[in-house]
């Protein structure tokens, strides 16, 4: 049987329970501590901790950890900080991540200050002249 993500590493806790006793001792914090201020009970988070697969708790638990709900539920991108990147993202050229950095930058400063920005242009069905050049 192929081990996924969340199956046991053979040291007595899951992947994801790994986790979240890693994020816990991080913190500094007990199971009762943990259990007062997210409202899940400390035996289910022990539980959780050894042989959890994830919870509805986890976004909440991973607040209180101060880690990336994302790497905390799914081991995807950094532990702490922001998100990972999608997919497409990743397979871009410097040069297209360089354009796509511009784009947002110009789309966050057209919000700041209220004017029109480059958005209404992406967003903007083709017209039949714009297929024309296409070809």
């Amino acid at each position: 049987m192929e081990k996924t993500k969340n199956s046991d590493d053979g040291r007595g806790r899951t992947p994801f329970g790994e986790r979240l006793f890693l994020a816990r001792r991080r913190k500094g914090l007990t199971q009762r501590q943990v259990a007062e201020q997210v409202g899940i009970s400390a035996s289910n988070l022990a539980e959780l901790e050894q042989t959890g697969a994830g919870s509805a708790f986890t976004v909440a638990l991973a607040l209180l950890y101060g880690v990336n709900p994302v790497w905390l539920a799914l081991d995807r991108g950094p532990m702490t900080g922001g998100l990972p990147a999608p997919e497409w993202l990743e397979s871009l050229t410097q040069e297209e991540l360089e354009l796509t950095r511009v784009f947002v930058e110009g789309l966050v400063a057209a919000r700041r200050t209220g004017k029109p920005s480059h958005a209404k242009a992406a967003r903007a069905k083709p017209t039949a002249e714009d297929n024309d050049d296409r070809r």
